[in-house]
């Protein structure tokens, strides 16, 4: 059992990372000496696979405990969602001395962290990320929230969690693409990371596809890792933690001009990192290599390297809007070279227009 641990300024946790953490999850839980009863929120997805295993691994060390399953999809995320859970938590009688357990990927992790965090001011929360995207990023840091009808994310908090317990065997559970979905974020922490980490992904690919647990562990210790070091130093995004968006600005607008509906979050992601990678030539003069084998190890992945049924005005358009965006550019976070990201760098409108309708080219990068 591999134990990490999250140390930010305003709490300090651990993070389990073991093929088979799930049936221990009930002990893991009470060697952190918390008291009270925990109150599983997963999907109607998740709740099918792993629900009982987790009650049952609660119940064997003692903790009572109970569900509540809503719809799974990114439906969930929603204000009237976050409603239910807050009437459904009072019927159980939920205090504060309980804990919520998000089980589930993103969606569920986001939701049942939003909800603990503003239920009675706040209450206990586990996390167990059950998708590959959730386990190397948005289970980690403390960003929760839920969407409004106009755009995603745009109510959340910052809340971190008591504990994050990581199961690589619930991999073994998704349909291949929701495994490529998040290996776009794993992509992303190869080229944050640099050149070692990048190669090894571009040479070994395969062992991750077919999840092979000597490969795949390591792999997702070192996203882990790298996010856990960047949020110690940010944990309120108001620096260094910006350049865990790379490749997100550009597909945060590829998933708005696409209402949602186009493409999801890593092959949005996906698109956005070629783009970037295209800003980082132009703008810092990365070696344009690393665009063409990125390109390459993106569609060996099974995630899109070209941009077909979204408008790229919409894109644009849709990006100036972005949260993220302020008043003069999209915040564009670029890389120098793989493991040198750069925040906050000066991109013209014209570039990025460039490099959004390059991604509509038959042949990248040419």
């Amino acid at each position: 059992m591999i134990q990490l641990l999250a140390n930010t300024r305003s709490k300090e946790y651990p993070i389990y990372l073991s093929g088979g953490a799930l049936e221990e999850s009930g002990d893991l839980w009470r060697s952190l000496g918390r008291g009270g009863k925990v109150v599983i929120i997963t999907d109607s997805n998740v709740a099918g696979i792993c629900l009982s295993q987790v009650e049952d691994s609660f119940r064997a060390a003692g903790v009572e405990v109970d569900n509540i399953v809503v719809d799974a999809g990114e439906g969930a995320k929603s204000i009237s969602q976050a409603s239910q859970l807050y009437s459904r938590l009072f019927e159980m009688d939920t205090r504060r001395c309980d804990t919520v357990c998000a089980l589930g990927g993103g969606v569920v992790g986001d939701l049942a962290g939003f909800v603990a965090s503003t239920y009675m001011r706040g209450i206990g929360l586990i996390q167990i990320p059950t998708t590959l995207l959730s386990q190397v990023d948005s289970s980690i840091g403390g960003k929760v929230g839920i969407n409004i009808e106009e755009a995603k994310n745009y109510v959340g908090s910052f809340y971190q969690p008591d504990i994050v317990i990581t199961d690589p065997n619930l991999l073994r559970t998704l349909p291949p693409e929701q495994l490529s979905e998040g290996l776009a974020e794993v992509v992303k922490y190869t080229l944050l990371y640099g050149e070692d980490f990048f190669e090894a992904l571009e040479v070994s690919y395969t062992r991750f596809q077919g999840l092979d647990m000597a490969f795949v562990e390591p792999v997702i210790r070192r996203c882990i890792e790298y996010k856990l070091a960047v949020v110690s130093e940010d944990e309120r995004d108001r620096g260094r933690r910006a350049v865990l968006n790379l490749g997100h600005s550009v597909g945060h607008g590829i998933e708005a001009a696409g209402r949602y509906k186009a493409y999801s979050h890593g092959q949005a992601v996906a698109l956005g990192l070629l783009a970037a990678l295209r800003l980082s030539y132009e703008v810092l003069q990365l070696d344009p290599e690393y665009r063409d084998r990125l390109r390459v190890l993106l569609d060996a992945l099974g995630l899109p390297v070209r941009l077909e049924g979204v408008d790229a005005g919409e894109v644009l358009s849709a990006m100036a809007s972005d949260k993220k965006a302020d008043d003069t550019s999209a915040n564009m976070v670029l890389l120098r070279e793989l493991g040198e990201p750069v925040i906050n760098c000066d991109v013209s409108a014209t570039q990025l227009e460039y490099a959004v309708n390059s991604l509509m080219a038959v042949e990248q990068g040419r």
